[in-house]
C-alpha cells in the first residue's frame, strides 16, 4: 500500500527540479599537533534542520553533541508553515543544511534527481545500529532502484483519546480495543450535547482533519488508501472506504456529533477543551501538548481506534531524515541521522513523542520503559505492543505529492454537503488514475 499523510497546508508545496548547485563550505581538515599531546581532529560542523514537534529535537541535538568527538551538530529549526517551500529553494540555491527531515514521496521524487544522497553505503556499513534490526519496511519507504534516500527516524501512530469526565457524566463506560466503528458512531451521538443551536460537547472529532486519521480506518475496512495492492491503479473508491466517508459525513450532517471542517468554530474545539469526548489523533499528542495533558492526565487517556468492519489494521507512518546530496560532511550527517533514529538515549527522549523504527526498542524492556511514560496516557502504554503486533509500515511513491492535492480539493466537498461519499471517491480514483499514467 501506498499513501503519503501530511497537513492541509503542506500540499501546496512546490514542485523540486533537478538541484544543481553546489552547497558552500569545505572540508575540515585537522589541526597542527600539540607539544603536549596527540593531534586533535577538528570537529565535522554539521547543519540540520527540521519542523514539528516543539521540545523535541532541541534537548537531543545537545545530547548528541555532549557524546560525540567528531561531530559538532548545528540545528536551526524550521516552521512548519512554507518548509517544504523553504527547502526547495534553499537546495536550488545551494544553501540547504547538511541534513533535514524528508517525507517520503519527496524522498523518492528528490532522490533520483540528485538532490538527496543515497545513504546504502553508510546504512550496510553501520555496525552500531545495524540495518537488520530496523522494523521491516522503515527502509523499504525511502528506497528507490536499490538506493536509500532517507534514514528512519520514528513512527507516527493513530490512537483515540477519550475523556473520562464526559463519559462518566454521559453514564456510559470508556471505550476499549474491542469497539467497533458502527458502535462507536452511535456512542458519539450519544455523547453529544447541545444547547439551543449550539454544539456544546462533540461525541468525536479529528477523524476528518487530514488524511492520516482516514488512513486509518481505510486500512482497517479495505486495505486501501489511494493505491490497491501493486500500486497500479487507484482503490480509493473501494465500496468499504465509501461506507466509512458516508458515515462520517452523517456524523457531520446528521447527527453533528462531528464537527464540520468547513465552518470555522467559535471557540477551540479539542480534546484538551474538554468539549470533545473522543478524538482520533497521532500520538504525538500529548507530548506536543505535555502541559495541558499533564495538568488533565488522571482523566484523558487514550485506547486503539475502533474496529472497522470486525478488524483494525493499525499503521506506521515513517518518518525520515535526508541528506544533501552536496554536502561536504556525509559521514557526520549520517551518524547524527542514525543516533537520532536508533540510538537508546536518543529513544528515551524523542519516543515519548513519536513510536521507535527499530525492534529492539520494543523488545528489550530496558529501553522500552524509558518511552513508554507520561505524558502518554496509561491506555496508550498498556496497548503500545499491542498496537504493534499488528502494524504495517506505509510504502510510496514518486505520485503520492499530487495525490495528495486532489484529496484535499475535493474531500471538502463531502463535509461540506456538496456531494455523496460514492460521488466524492469516483472523482478522486478517477483523477489520481490519471497521474499514475503520466
Amino acid at each position: 500500500m501506498s499513501t503519503k499523510f501530511s497537513r492541509r497546508d503542506f500540499i501546496k508545496a512546490t514542485a523540486l527540479g533537478t538541484a544543481a548547485a553546489v552547497l558552500a563550505g569545505c572540508t575540515p581538515t585537522a589541526p597542527a599537533a600539540q607539544p603536549d599531546g596527540p593531534p586533535t581532529k577538528e570537529k565535522q560542523k554539521v547543519t540540520f534542520s527540521m519542523y514539528g514537534h516543539p521540545n523535541l529535537t532541541e534537548p537531543m541535538v545537545s545530547k548528541f553533541n555532549q557524546s560525540q568527538d567528531d561531530v559538532d551538530l548545528q540545528f536551526e529549526r524550521s516552521e512548519g508553515q512554507g518548509y517544504w517551500e523553504k527547502l526547495t529553494a534553499s537546495i536550488a540555491a545551494g544553501t540547504a543544511w547538511d541534513c533535514f527531515r524528508i517525507e517520503a514521496p519527496r524522498a523518492l521524487d528528490w532522490g533520483p534527481k540528485g538532490a538527496i544522497l543515497d545513504v546504502t553505503e553508510y546504512v550496510d556499513a553501520d555496525m552500531v545500529y545495524p540495518k537488520a534490526d530496523y522494523i521491516p519496511g522503515f527502509l523499504e519507504a525511502f528506497s528507490a532502484e536499490g538506493k536509500i534516500y532517507g534514514v528512519p527516524t520514528w513512527a507516527l501512530t493513530m490512537w483515540m483519546f477519550y475523556n473520562k469526565k464526559i463519559f462518566d457524566e454521559g453514564g456510559e463506560k470508556y471505550p476499549d480495543p474491542s469497539l467497533t466503528w458502527e458502535n462507536y458512531v452511535a456512542l458519539a451521538k450519544k455523547l453529544t450535547k447541545t444547547e439551543g443551536n449550539r454544539t456544546t460537547v462533540f461525541g468525536a472529532n479529528g477523524w476528518t482533519a487530514w488524511t492520516f486519521p482516514l488512513m486509518q480506518l481505510f486500512f482497517s475496512a479495505s486495505g486501501k488508501f489511494y493505491y490497491t495492492d501493486d500500486m497500479k491503479s487507484i482503490g480509493f473508491d473501494d465500496p468499504e472506504n465509501v461506507k466509512v466517508l458516508q458515515s462520517l459525513a452523517d456524523m457531520i450532517q446528521n447527527d453533528g456529533s462531528l464537527p464540520n471542517p468547513t465552518v470555522a468554530p467559535s471557540s477551540p474545539i479539542g480534546i484538551f477543551s474538554d468539549n470533545v469526548a473522543t478524538h482520533g489523533d497521532g500520538d504525538y499528542l500529548p507530548a506536543d501538548n505535555n502541559e495541558v495533558m499533564m495538568e488533565k492526565y488522571d482523566y484523558i487517556d487514550a485506547t486503539l481506534c475502533p474496529l472497522v468492519g470486525g478488524q483494525r489494521n493499525n499503521v506506521y507512518w515513517p518518518d525520515a531524515f535526508s541528506v544533501n546530496s552536496k554536502t561536504k560532511v556525509p559521514e557526520g550527517a549520517y551518524k547524527w541521522m542514525a543516533w537520532f533514529g536508533r540510538d537508546p538515549e536518543a529513544t528515551a527522549i524523542q519516543c515519548k513523542v513519536v513510536f521507535p523504527v527499530y525492534n529492539q526498542a520494543y523488545s528489550d524492556q530496558s529501553i522500552a520503559s524509558r518511552w513508554l511514560v507520561a505524558p502518554r496516557p496509561k491506555g496508550m502504554i498498556d496497548q503500545a505492543m499491542e498496537h504493534a503486533k499488528n502494524a504495517q509500515v506505509l510504502t510510496f511513491d514518486q505520485h503520492t505529492s499530487d495525490l495528495d492535492t486532489i484529496f484535499y480539493n475535493e474531500i471538502y466537498s463531502l463535509w461540506g454537503g456538496e456531494a455523496t461519499a460514492e460521488e466524492v471517491a469516483k472523482t478522486i480514483a478517477e483523477q489520481a488514475n490519471e497521474v499514475l499514467t503520466r
